[in-house]
């Protein structure tokens, strides 16, 4: 499981070029480079400062299949994802390496590697994956360590994989009298968590809970990607570096499938704009 398009008004796709040398798997989010856009996609860079202004590169869209042949399409084993690699620069020329299936403009005998793409903009709802640093990493529980009062409002729990941004990161339970229940943290620490309504029971020592920073159960959020653009990464501090997303719909319930489904803030569709 990559990036999948869960809703969108237009289900427009296209058939892209893929830029020299890089390599795009089916899910990954693709853009093309807004300093250099060269002839082809890349995959998405990780944000660059807070809303990804020094790069500024553009969500294009998700890629959904390539123009190989049977016979040429590889799989990585890493994300269970087939894969293409754009040709080098020149070797189109006389190539006899065999292409199919493109639309639009492209013509059927061109020698490029390219990827069909699902298209993004402002209002595509997104699903990815949330792994901790590498994909199909699961971001680990923590068990309670100091329960809270009788209000059901804060604990202390072992060392979290990253502290938390107030008002930006989610407390889940795991397992407990709260099972199943989300609060948003109003707290900024690996260890010490707080939110403002209290849970329904009294949250127990040894309790097992996650702690996710950035996304909040609904609203406004933050995250990164990793260096593939293949999943959220729940391990980024998010404090200098990240992508601002609306968040629809965040589930944990499923160790290991822990998913969120967003929309890109519409500062992320403009390519020159002021920090935000």
């Amino acid at each position: 499981m990559a990036f999948t398009i869960v809703h969108q008004a237009s289900h427009q796709t296209k058939w892209v070029p893929i830029l020299a040398g890089q390599t795009c798997y089916i899910g990954q989010l693709v853009t093309v480079d807004s300093a250099t856009p060269l002839e082809g996609v890349l995959p998405m860079p990780t944000a660059a400062e807070n809303n990804n202004y020094t790069n500024m590169d553009i969500p294009m869209g998700v890629v959904i299949g390539f123009n190989a042949v049977a016979g040429d399409v590889v799989t990585n084993t890493t994300y269970s994802a087939q894969y293409m690699t754009g040709v080098a620069v020149g070797s189109s020329h006389d190539s006899t390496t065999q292409y199919r299936g493109v639309e639009g403009i492209w013509s059927r005998g061109d020698k490029l590697a390219m990827a069909h793409i699902q298209k993004i903009d402002v209002g595509t709802v997104l699903r990815a994956p949330l792994f901790d640093t590498a994909y199909g990493t699961a971001l680990p529980p923590v068990a309670v360590t100091t329960a809270c009062g009788g209000d059901g409002i804060g604990c202390s729990t072992d060392a979290a994989t990253c502290a938390s941004i107030a008002n930006f990161g989610t407390i889940y339970v795991r397992e407990g009298a709260n099972r199943g229940i989300y609060r948003t943290l109003t707290s900024a620490s690996t260890t010490a968590h707080t939110w403002l309504q209290g849970m329904p029971h009294d949250v127990a020592v040894d309790d097992s809970v996650l702690i996710l920073n950035g996304i909040r159960p609904y609203g406004t959020g933050k995250m990164q990607i990793d260096a593939a653009a293949m999943f959220i990464d729940v391990n980024a501090a998010l404090t200098t570096d990240y992508f601002n997303i609306n968040v629809d719909r965040l589930d944990l319930s499923e160790a290991g499938k822990e998913y969120v489904e967003f929309t890109f803030d519409a500062a992320n569709f403009i390519a020159y704009r002021a920090v935000a």
